[in-house]
């Protein structure tokens, strides 16, 4: 199905939605452009999108498109993010997850967004993420802005967070997604690191914690949180995308990741459609430590296995998914039969994205001064 046989996962997509009749407060505006400016610089000339192309509503359809006719990838993970306090449908929406899973059953998995400060309401969505929407994990994030500030969502927080937590278990939820190390605009950073995840893995062991973003910052500590709790994973999105345009990067981080917590809990991601997964996939395979890296870090050589693991098969037993039970399930699909004579041009399926229309030169609007210390990060 993939290069060499591999099957291939994305453990982060997403369905955007960046334009100005969705947003909340005119710092979205900042994000989203914040956003493409990482799209463009994390993307080859062949895959790299106008502006005016990216800050789009992508619809669930187009994101089948591109995962599955575009790229060699056989399954993928929708996270929705819960940030409606900048977005009126909270930048990638439920809704559009639920649509994408219903459209591909066999090739996806769907993670609900939570938003702890919503208390016992949130509590409450979690059971009904549990019982009726069956999703494979929720998603946290790290901080929201109210009232002109940015208020931090730490996972060791024992009477906000670990309720939540709680009650995923209860519903047989195994695992809990939280957005780290990357901060958009004005905030305290401290926000993003990853102190607060110990606590959490320890008090649940049962449940799997993935750390997003894991090694755009703070790699030290994200390796040493795989060498210290088995069930702590490092979620690649974006962080893959580094391999494309700053290869020396991304070899420090991987290697780092792989030489203290091992190659079992690497979950290889995107974010499409953040960037375009297929050269981030062909880039990966290819993929080989610097020489002196290997002798002078004692980096492992990237063997085929390593790498079948992170692309795929890490995901996979993580969410307890058996890939030739998926494989079956593929063949002969439209996806399948689409691919069997090649993948499609890149962003085919931008074609039937309507597109916002050029922003204003300069400064978009003026951000009041409340909502100029806070931050909200796209993905």
């Amino acid at each position: 199905m993939t290069h060499q046989g591999v099957f291939i996962a994305d453990a982060v997509v997403h369905c955007y939605n960046w334009l100005r009749e969705n947003h909340r407060i005119p710092l979205a505006q900042d994000f989203a452009e914040a956003s493409y400016r990482l799209h463009s610089r994390m993307s080859d000339d062949r895959h790299r999108l106008t502006q005016d192309e990216y800050i789009s509503d992508w619809q669930p359809e187009q994101l089948a498109e591109l995962m599955f006719a575009e790229s060699d990838t056989d399954f993928a993970v929708y996270h929705a993010v819960p940030l409606d306090d900048y977005y009126k449908d909270g930048l990638i929406s439920i809704d559009k997850g639920i649509r994408f899973r219903a459209d591909n059953p066999h090739r996806t998995a769907l993670y609900g967004n939570v938003n702890p400060l919503d208390t016992v309401r949130a509590t409450e969505l979690v059971e009904y993420y549990g019982q009726e929407l069956k999703v494979d994990g929720i998603k946290i994030y790290p901080v929201r802005y109210h009232s002109g500030r940015s208020l931090q969502i730490a996972l060791d927080d024992r009477k906000l967070v670990f309720p939540i937590i709680e009650a995923a278990a209860a519903q047989g939820i195994r695992t809990v997604a939280v957005h780290k190390a990357i901060p958009f605009g004005r905030t305290a950073q401290s926000y993003y690191r990853v102190d607060d995840i110990d606590e959490a893995a320890a008090a649940f062991p049962e449940l799997n914690f993935e750390v997003v973003h894991a090694g755009m910052a703070f790699t030290e500590e994200t390796a040493f949180l795989l060498a210290r709790h088995p069930n702590v994973y490092a979620n690649l999105e974006v962080t893959s995308t580094l391999i494309v345009n700053q290869p020396r990067r991304f070899a420090e981080v991987l290697g780092q990741l792989l030489y203290w917590g091992g190659p079992d809990r690497i979950l290889f991601a995107t974010g499409a459609h953040f960037v375009h997964p297929q050269p981030v996939i062909e880039a990966f395979w290819n993929f080989q430590f610097p020489e002196e890296f290997i002798t002078g870090y004692g980096y492992p050589r990237l063997t085929d296995e390593i790498k079948a693991k992170i692309l795929g098969a890490n995901l996979m037993r993580m969410l307890g998914r058996d890939i030739d039970d998926i494989k079956a399930r593929a063949a002969g699909d439209q996806w399948d039969q689409r691919r069997a004579d090649g993948l499609d041009e890149p962003w085919t399926s931008r074609r039937s994205v309507r597109a916002q229309q050029p922003p204003p030169k300069g400064r978009a609007a003026a951000v009041p001064a409340d909502d100029a210390r806070t931050l909200g990060a796209p993905a």
